[in-house]
């Protein structure tokens, strides 16, 4: 992962980090509709200075729907929640930063078989939404680090915005080897940006081990 923040002096942090998310989706006939939620943690470095960022989705809820006369292509809409916490305690002491987002945009889904093995390949992108981000000026010498205060910050003074203040896109391949296989691989890289002065830019790239469901037989 890498963060720009620029209320931060403008310092790059790099550094790698895990996740953990789940996702359950219902099928019928012509459309898709998927639940998925994921937490996780990054240990950044910059300038030999540490930091540390959590990244929480609690809800991103999705609408697809099957293209006529092409079964591999779905469409849709989704809403999502998404939170970035980060902490820098050697540059900062207690102060945090952060970017949430409440936000509505689309999915493009293409599958394809390639002999026994299947591809997958989505594509993301918020439309618009409302976004918190820390205030320029805070108090040089009082800060919180208690949860209800954290809670407290991460939806404070929201704002409207579309692409002309913000967006979260991401982009995921994934890889299942053979029908009926219950690993897959995904490679995946996220990307957020908070365009207003002071700007923000998030990059986020992974690896993915995808634990599938056995499947139901039906006699």
């Amino acid at each position: 992962m890498q963060i720009r923040e620029h209320l931060n002096h403008g310092l790059v942090f790099r550094g790698p980090g895990i996740d953990y998310g789940f996702a359950y989706p219902w099928h019928s006939a012509n459309r898709t509709i998927r639940y998925e939620a994921a937490f996780g943690f990054s240990y950044l470095e910059g300038r030999g200075i540490g930091a540390g960022n959590i990244h929480t989705v609690p809800a991103r809820l999705t609408y697809l729907f099957h293209a006529a006369g092409d079964s591999k292509l779905r469409y849709g809409p989704f809403a999502l929640g998404e939170y970035q916490y980060a902490l820098y305690p050697d540059l900062q002491s207690g102060y945090s930063f952060w970017f949430t987002h409440y936000s509505l945009g689309g999915e493009l889904n293409y599958d394809l078989n390639v002999g026994k093995t299947s591809l997958s390949i989505r594509l993301r992108s918020t439309l618009f939404g409302y976004i918190s981000r820390p205030p320029v000026y805070r108090d040089a010498y009082f800060f919180d680090l208690g949860v209800g205060y954290a809670f407290e910050f991460l939806h404070r003074n929201l704002q409207f915005g579309s692409w002309n203040r913000y967006n979260q896109s991401d982009l995921e391949i994934r890889w299942q080897p053979r029908a009926g296989s219950r690993i897959a691989w995904a490679y995946t890289m996220r990307y957020a940006g908070y365009y207003d002065a002071p700007r923000l830019t998030m990059l986020d790239q992974a690896i993915k081990i995808i634990m599938l469901p056995k499947r139901k037989r039906h006699e």
